[in-house]
Formats: structure tokens, sequence, C-alpha cells
């Protein structure tokens, strides 16, 4: 059975959806607003010292919607998953980040992981919002196949498949190339963001990333 996305709220400041990825259940919150922002970083950290027996892992995400008439367009979204909890930012809609959140992601004791990124750390340092991230690694680099052999050059969908055994779960180029910065980001999106880092999370908890620097 293939992923699923239902709502679950609706409120002034921010969206809940739950995801079904093959029977593990997400909460992603969609926002722009500083105080979910903070309120969501709050949790993780509180959860992660609280819980887990390793430094803080976070699968991590960009989306920004190409132009013909701007050869290098800014994101507009910032997607971020940590365990079941999933945060997709809306970066064009938000007039001022929380501090907390540039000190989160700058923070070098805390490993960010995404797949096929190399434009990510650029493009959220060039924004209006000049994001830095202190670490950042390329699932790609650190998986291998049943033979051993590196998945460097694999799409997200052979990665799926052959780490989680699960078919299907691709990175549809519509939805890539489709409008990030509408108010109201459509299930299909919502979906394909949520997936993507929690997948990155997933594989960099089993790779045990937090132990390697960046390249």
């Amino acid at each position: 059975m293939a992923p699923t996305i239902k709502t679950i709220g609706s409120f002034r400041t921010h969206q809940k959806h739950l995801v079904d990825f093959f029977g593990d259940d997400l909460i992603v919150t969609v926002t722009p607003t500083a105080t979910v922002i903070r309120r969501w970083i709050r949790s993780v950290r509180s959860y992660n010292r609280n819980h887990s027996v390793h430094p803080l892992v976070v699968g991590i995400g960009v989306q920004w919607t190409p132009d013909s008439s701007d050869p290098d367009p800014s994101p507009k979204t910032l997607q971020l998953c940590v365990g079941s909890r999933c945060l997709i930012i809306q970066l064009g809609d938000c007039y001022r980040l929380p501090e907390v959140l540039r000190t989160f992601l700058a923070d070098p004791k805390t490993t960010f992981v995404g797949v096929w990124n190399g434009q990510d750390q650029r493009k959220l340092a060039t924004c209006r919002h000049q994001l830095e991230i202190g670490k950042l690694l390329d699932i790609r680099l650190y998986v291998t196949d049943s033979r051993g052999i590196t998945m460097r050059f694999c799409s997200f969908e052979q990665i799926v498949k052959e780490r989680l055994g699960r078919e299907g779960v691709r990175l549809d180029p519509a939805i890539c190339m489709s409008d990030w910065g509408v108010c109201n980001l459509s299930h299909d999106q919502v979906l394909q963001a949520s997936i993507e880092s929690y997948v990155c999370f997933k594989l960099a908890v089993e790779e045990r990333l937090w132990e390697l620097k960046s390249i």
C-alpha cells in the first residue's frame, strides 16, 4: 500500500497532517509562523535529550519553484524531520524567522542529512533569511547496497527500495517543479517533502552519521 496523507488540523498559524509511511505514522506541521517553529524545535530537542542515546540527527530538504525568468530561484520551503515529527517551514511567507531556528541549524553538534542536496546549503545561505547549516551531509554518500557497493549515483527511489524494501517511493519531478510558494501546499507536496526528510533521518540513524564530519 502506498504512503497516504490526511489533514488532522487546520489553524490560523499552521496545518497538521498525518502521513502513513508503510505503517510509520508521521505528524507533519506546515507553517510560516515563528511561534510554531520555536515550539517544534523545543519539542524535538527535549525528546532527543530524554529519549535518544545519540546526538541529534535531522532529516532535511529544501524546495524551490523553477522560474524561467530567474536562473537562481530562492528556496520556498525548508523541511525538517526528527523521528516521527516533521516540520515544513514556508520560507516565502515568513516575515522573520526565530533566532532559535538559526542556532538550531548552525549547531555543529547536530547532523542534518538530505539527499541530492548539493545546492541546498548555498540557497539557504544566500536567500533573504540567510540561514547557515553547521553540518550537512548527503545520504547517498554513506549508504551501500546489499553487495556493499556505494549508492552515491542512485535515485531516491532506488535507495528506498534497496535500504528500506519499499518500492515506488520516488521524488516525482512534477511535484518537485510545482509551485512551492503557494499559501496552502497540496497533499502531494506535503507528502513528498515529509517522506524525503523522514527517509533521510531514518537512514542517517541506521548509518550512525552523527559520528561523521560534513564533506
